[in-house]
């Protein structure tokens, strides 16, 4: 996963932008700092669905739940 600045992001930055997508408004500058691959990554994952993203430290298992947050599991 690259980040807004062309620079590959570890498991660490994944996660923590997860938890901006998850409590942040869309138009939050917060948000708007999230890579937008992951955004439109996130936002196609329908509840029980998963998706697997890259970071430079490994893969990171995406899923969203019943109650639409998404959970990161390494």
């Amino acid at each position: 996963m690259i980040d807004n600045h062309g620079k590959p992001l570890n498991r660490a930055a994944i996660l923590a932008a997860i938890d901006v997508y998850n409590s942040e408004a869309r138009g939050s500058s917060a948000f708007g700092a999230i890579p937008r691959a992951l955004v439109m990554a996130l936002d196609n994952l329908t509840p029980g669905e998963a998706v697997y993203v890259d970071g430079t430290d490994g893969q990171l298992q995406l899923r969203r739940g019943k109650d639409k947050k998404v959970v990161g599991r390494q």
